[in-house]
């Protein structure tokens, strides 16, 4: 036995494992369903996220052309809410905070500690997995739908 305090910890903070949970209960991008082969063409993977006090995932998924949508999420260090960083970046292995080079497009993204993608709320893990699920569902739709 293990106390609930300390069980599955990881390094990452309570919220951001708690959306993570979120995101896994979501399950796969439906649209990605590949009937011939009977699985999913779209395969996201999952990384700790590490950035002194803001500790916890990044995600990353990549379409048929080999690019790569990256999104951190991780609990801000100067308040009890959740932030997300989304950004283009094509890697071998997982990004991180020291490998990163923030691009959306034509825009630079997390100038500073408050330029952040999304945020929402403490304790609004759901709301942040649900933003981040639909992100990778829209990327990916959109490179499958040309």
């Amino acid at each position: 036995m293990h106390e609930l305090q300390h069980y599955l910890k990881d390094g990452a903070g309570s919220q951001a494992r708690a959306v993570l949970m979120h995101l896994q209960g979501r399950g796969n991008i439906e649209s990605s369903w590949d009937d011939q082969f009977k699985n999913y063409r779209a395969k996201i993977q999952v990384a700790r996220w590490e950035n002194c006090r803001e500790q916890g995932y990044v995600v990353m998924l990549n379409n048929r052309k080999h690019d790569q949508l990256n999104i951190a999420f991780f609990e801000h260090r100067n308040s009890d809410s959740i932030h997300a960083i989304m950004w283009m970046q094509n890697t071998i292995n997982s990004p991180t905070i020291d490998t990163a080079k923030f691009n959306f497009g034509e825009q630079q993204v997390y100038k500073d500690k408050y330029d952040t993608s999304h945020s929402v709320s403490y304790h609004q893990y759901a709301e942040m997995g649900d933003w981040i699920f639909d992100r990778l569902t829209e990327w990916y739709e959109a490179d499958t739908n040309k």
